[in-house]
């Protein structure tokens, strides 16, 4: 009766009363509520590996900490450890890892937390578990060398340099190792030893302790120079400043444990005042919330500082959306678009977490380097279940700021966001604000908003009604959920009528390549501009939002998991793969100029050059664990100052590097 009346949840409660454990999942999970069809599972006494289940709370982080609990209760501690990560729950995951005889997984939790003395006992605890564990080795060792305990890191780096798997990585270190203690002779060895397997490695000790940690001297220099060039945390080596406000400042610096480059954020307002410790907890409100969010369309944070403090996050090398307005009149339809369904997106796994932005801005979306889109600066976020006070309504950017945050006449929710998302859809189609002030609050409460349509004729009579809804004065007028937005977008046509009626009439429109459009499932495609076809199953595109060329390959599962693959060696002298799909369905490849190698008719120094970028691309890919397969002139594609190398076709791999290597000598 319960599930005729449209109440699944009920209805699994009532089966599990019955023992009737397969039907009570089966309820719960119609529901969308894993975590109570994870109970019922674990009540069943099934004592396999939930790994269904598992797979989906780690889509629902808001269900993952029930879910722990549970696991906890019955004794099934790695499980529960795994609950806690996805609910960001890191130091309970931690404590349950190391209960449960994890020490590696305990270490790394710790370690991702900032705690690295209490991560290095517990790697060290694991090494003497397990001695020839080179992953931990090599982890220990990055601490332990950064603490200028160098002894100590050496013997640890010497496990990971005698693993394959590590060795590249291992080897550098040991050379910085080795020059900070005075040991030349056996820096120099270890160097050797370096470019053996790696040639690109520089060839001194200098130039490699440069690459390493933009300084001559290396670690000792690092430990004793009082410059800029010192080490945050023992970790972070600044680079260069990118941005400060009045509460702090943003710098570029390089993750000497992972080496990545990150972006770390840097509370300066002095602690003892008021304004001082309302940032503060702005600040450390921002950590909490970010922390526990990982999804694709929001920007990462890696780990939270109390003693600087600081926060350490992901660097978004494409600057912000604001960047963008603020050098053009709006933006073409088909980038708005891809703006518009990353931020739905990333707002969707936002509100699911209970969580409100508040501040959502241009200036806090912000683009990578491949032109993926996300959301950050979360400092004024809100927890909805900690309630809101007057004051804390009223924290935001005025601009874009929703009419109860303006009076304070009820909580912020998922639709106070969708406010601000509707003042930045209207810049983003006309270039200008809805309500431009200088009377913000007026304009806000009273006005109603013009039409886009006004502005651009381009738009269609949809694109007003989007923006009317997104920008009513009463949020209950407004959309819900970001997900019935996302639902409303294929409704609306992103192509500028106007701007098509003049190319027509100029004749600046070429009829349309005999190119089938990319299907309307694939997420973001709406940004690529199809330009032709190269074979079965690749189209040449043109990129809109980052203009570049780019291939767009049909894949199945088997192929995108080997494009996957690929996607781990980072060269400027490899063919990039800048996105694939978890659904297999279209990969977006790097498409470079160029015309084969047996074609370029390149002179003796000219070809000297291009194989030595190869050779530079194979040890990228060799380091990473990656074997090409298909090395030959067809597959180096050469122009002017760079050669690339292509990826293979087919998704089967061959069996080590020496297949590689040979086929290079060959050429």
């Amino acid at each position: 009766m319960c599930l005729e009346a449209g109440d699944p949840l009920r209805a699994s409660e009532l089966f599990a009363a019955v023992w009737d454990y397969a039907s009570a999942i089966g309820a719960a999970e119609s529901a969308g509520r894993f975590d109570v069809a994870y109970r019922h599972l674990l009540a069943a006494g099934d004592r396999q590996s939930p790994r269904r289940l598992l797979e989906c709370l780690a889509d629902h982080p808001d269900q993952a900490l029930a879910a722990a609990e549970h696991a906890k209760s019955r004794g099934r501690l790695v499980d529960a450890a795994r609950l806690f990560e996805v609910g960001a729950a890191v130091s309970d995951a931690a404590a349950l890892y190391e209960e449960a005889g994890e020490l590696g997984e305990a270490a790394r939790c710790r370690e991702s937390e900032g705690h690295y003395r209490e991560a290095g006992m517990l790697y060290e605890r694991q090494l003497r578990q397990v001695p020839d564990d080179a992953g931990a080795a090599l982890r220990l060792g990055r601490i332990l060398l950064h603490f200028g305990r160098y002894e100590h890191a050496v013997r640890a780096l010497q496990v990971a340099a005698d693993s394959s798997e590590h060795r590249a990585e291992a080897l550098p270190l040991l050379v910085a190792c080795f020059d900070a203690m005075g040991m030349s002779e056996a820096a120099a060895s270890r160097l050797a030893e370096a470019r053996r397997i790696d040639p690109s490695v520089p060839a001194t000790i200098p130039a490699l302790l440069s690459q390493t940690f933009g300084n001559e001297r290396g670690l000792a220099g690092l430990s004793r120079d009082g410059d800029a060039a010192q080490l945050l945390a023992g970790r972070y080596r600044v680079i260069r400043p990118l941005g400060s406000g009045g509460a702090g400042r943003v710098l570029l610096a390089q993750d000497g444990f992972y080496d990545r480059e990150v972006a770390v954020k840097i509370l300066t307002v002095a602690a003892g005042s008021s304004a001082g410790r309302d940032a503060y907890i702005r600040f450390a409100r921002e950590a909490r919330v970010a922390a526990g969010l990982d999804h694709p369309n929001v920007v990462r944070v890696y780990e939270f500082n109390s003693d600087g403090p600081f926060l350490v996050m992901e660097y978004m090398s494409g600057g912000t959306l604001e960047n963008r307005l603020s050098t053009a009149a709006g933006l073409s339809l088909p980038v708005a678009r891809h703006v518009l369904v990353s931020v739905l997106a990333g707002l969707e796994a936002v509100h699911r977490r209970g969580v409100v932005h508040r501040d959502l801005k241009p200036a806090n979306i912000f683009f990578g380097a491949a032109g993926d889109v996300k959301i950050g600066d979360f400092g004024v976020a809100h927890l909805q279940d900690l309630g809101a006070t007057m004051t804390g309504a009223m924290l935001g950017t005025l601009a874009y700021m929703a009419p109860e945050q303006i009076t304070g006449a009820s909580a912020p929710d998922a639709s106070t966001d969708l406010y601000a998302l509707g003042v930045i859809l209207y810049r983003m189609l006309t270039g200008a604000l809805p309500f431009p002030g200088p009377d913000f609050v007026t304009q806000h409460l009273r006005d109603a908003p013009p039409q886009p349509s006004a502005a651009r004729p381009g738009l269609a009579a949809e694109h007003d009604s989007l923006v009317r809804d997104l920008l009513a004065k009463q949020s209950t007028d407004r959309p819900r959920t970001a997900a019935e937005v996302r639902a409303r977008l294929d409704s609306l046509t992103w192509i500028d009528l106007a701007e098509r009626a003049v190319e027509v009439a100029t004749g600046a429109v070429h009829d349309a390549p005999s190119v089938p459009p990319p299907p309307s499932t694939d997420p973001g495609l709406e940004r690529y501009e199809i330009v032709g076809t190269i074979g079965s199953g690749l189209t040449r595109a043109h990129d809109r939002v980052l203009d570049r060329a780019v291939l767009l390959e049909l894949c199945d599962e088997a192929r995108a998991s080997r494009l996957r693959y690929f996607s781990r060696a980072d060269s400027p002298f490899l063919q990039a793969v800048y996105h694939v799909p978890h659904d297999g369905e279209r990969a977006v490849l790097e498409h470079p100029s160029g015309v084969p190698l047996d074609r370029a008719g390149l002179g003796a120094d000219e070809r000297a050059r291009a194989l030595a970028q190869i050779a530079q691309a194979l040890a990228a890919m060799h380091r990473s664990g990656v074997v090409h397969g298909q090395v030959t002139p067809a597959s180096i594609r050469c122009s002017e100052g760079r050669a690339v190398l292509m990826l293979p076709e087919g998704a089967t791999a061959p069996p080590d590097s020496a297949v590689d290597l040979a086929a290079f000598q060959r050429l």
